[in-house]
């Protein structure tokens, strides 16, 4: 009688962490979030203007998880602030709220009304889809490369297990460059990211030069992080 209630355990503990979910193995640890937590980022970004103006600008930025809830479907959904301000000697000053959308299959971030498909769950090197499945514009397919990947940040910290998403990498030097990705590490979330899109003149007088008339470059990395 002793034996067939010590397999019973066995047999229960087994069925019960099957139930739990792998964290690590779909890849929601590469996009940790729960109330309270935060991460401050440095933003350097440069604006080409049609008109021939350069316009560049440098601020931190704080995303900062404040609420979160679950809607009539059981889709867990989370609501971030997004905080700007000039260096870390001025105030921090609310700039939106975007929220991000947790399934089995995949984690949505709202950003400006848009929702994007940031990660496709569970990860997988070379696998890819459409970013834009759940808004209105055109495909747009992102890929993810490089897991588990070493990655050096611009302050020379070493973290030692990443992901890339590569969004778009169009460098094409003579018309357009469109080139995006963003790195998650383990535990920590989004700690780097990258969007260059770069029109260029291709007047006979100057095609090929590489003479940017509209665009931008926009980096944005992770300085601090947290829970508070």
């Amino acid at each position: 009688m002793k034996k067939l209630f010590l397999i019973f355990i066995v047999f229960a503990a087994c069925r019960s962490e099957d139930a739990d979910p792998d964290n690590s193995r779909l890849g929601l640890d590469f996009y940790p979030i729960e109330v309270g937590t935060f991460q401050v980022y440095q933003v350097d970004r440069i604006d080409y203007r049609i008109t021939g103006e350069i316009e560049r600008s440098s601020y931190e930025l704080k995303v900062e998880v404040v609420d979160s809830f679950y809607n009539q479907t059981g889709t867990l959904t989370y609501i971030t602030h997004q905080s700007k301000r000039s260096d870390k000697n001025t105030d921090w000053q609310f700039s939106t709220a975007w929220p991000v959308r947790i399934t089995p299959y995949q984690i949505v971030q709202t950003e400006d009304n848009i929702p994007y498909i940031k990660l496709s769950l569970p990860i997988e090197n070379g696998k890819e889809w459409d970013g834009n499945a759940s808004n209105t514009y055109e495909e747009d397919i992102y890929k993810m490369d490089s897991i588990n990947s070493l990655y050096i940040t611009p302050l020379s910290d070493t973290i030692n297990s990443t992901l890339t998403v590569i969004q778009s990498d169009n460098q094409d030097f003579t018309v357009q460059q469109d080139r995006r990705y963003e790195i998650y590490a383990r535990s920590i979330g989004l700690v780097y990211k990258e969007d260059i899109s770069l029109q260029y003149c291709t007047d006979p007088k100057c095609i090929g030069q590489q003479q940017v008339i509209e665009g931008k470059e926009y980096r944005q990395y992770l300085i601090d992080y947290g829970k508070n």
